[in-house]
């Protein structure tokens, strides 16, 4: 079965990533031919430190920030935040001389390769009904992918109540007795990300793949090696982040919605 990628940028096109200062380049890249730059962003009155490493060797394109707390700043996941920050700085790196013509090319490829990815999510979003999602062909992709088809269960919506959730909000559940996955409807809104709703289904199937036990007298469901698994999903990071930050808004109903 063919495996869909959905790339976590979401084609989104404009950050306030705060002003940008690259540092000089660093001696002795040319002759390694690697590329290795320092930068600040300062943004909110701070500065934040960063690093751009190109390495044809491996090949590499990489930019990362040291401090953690500036992915706080954006409403977007943390790894579409990094894909257009590397697009940024690659434009203002590419109008300098002295680049050598491997980290040229593997600059160019790395442009390519973002702009197929725009046009694969884009052919995907549209193969998605709106409104609806097929939660059984996402069952067997995500079984196929991370359990190897050993997962046996059957999934469905679950029913909405058309009244706002006062203590909060389960995303979904797994009946262990019925081996019955349960969605909750409103993730098929469409501020919802696609890879919300899939690690959603991804979560629950790995409450089959590590069951509960009990243990000093407590049953344990997200135990150790449950967290490890879950941790596998490409998206884990984005679809916590998301979840932290708008869960919220999915207390009221989809047809309340604001």
């Amino acid at each position: 079965m063919n495996q869909i990628r959905i790339p976590v940028q979401n084609l989104l096109k404009t950050f306030a990533f705060g002003k940008l200062i690259i540092g000089d380049n660093r001696k002795g890249n040319q002759e390694t031919s690697q590329l290795t730059r320092m930068f600040t962003l300062k943004k909110n009155n701070m500065e934040y430190v960063g690093q751009l490493r190109i390495s044809p060797e491996e090949p590499t394109v990489k930019v990362e920030i040291f401090n953690e707390t500036y992915f706080d700043l954006f409403a977007q996941p943390k790894s579409a935040v990094l894909e257009n920050l590397t697009q940024k700085v690659l434009s203002r790196i590419k109008k300098e001389n002295q680049i050598s013509d491997s980290i040229k090319a593997l600059m160019k490829d790395y442009a390519e390769s973002q702009r197929l990815s725009e046009v694969e999510s884009r052919s995907i979003e549209q193969n998605i009904p709106e409104g609806e999602k097929d939660i059984d062909a996402m069952f067997d992709r995500l079984n196929q992918e991370y359990f190897n088809g050993k997962i046996q269960a059957s999934v469905k919506w679950g029913r909405d109540v058309k009244t706002k959730n006062k203590r909060g909000f389960c995303y979904g559940s797994y009946d262990e007795n019925k081996k019955l996955i349960r969605l909750h409807p409103r993730l098929k809104q469409s501020f919802v990300p696609f890879y919300v709703l899939e690690f959603t289904l991804y979560h629950e199937m790995c409450h089959q793949f590590a069951p509960s036990y009990k243990r000093n007298g407590s049953w344990q469901s997200h135990h150790p090696e449950f967290k490890k698994k879950e941790k596998e999903y490409r998206n884990f990071k984005d679809a916590c982040n998301w979840e932290k930050n708008n869960w919220h808004k999915l207390l009221l109903p989809a047809n309340q919605e604001s």
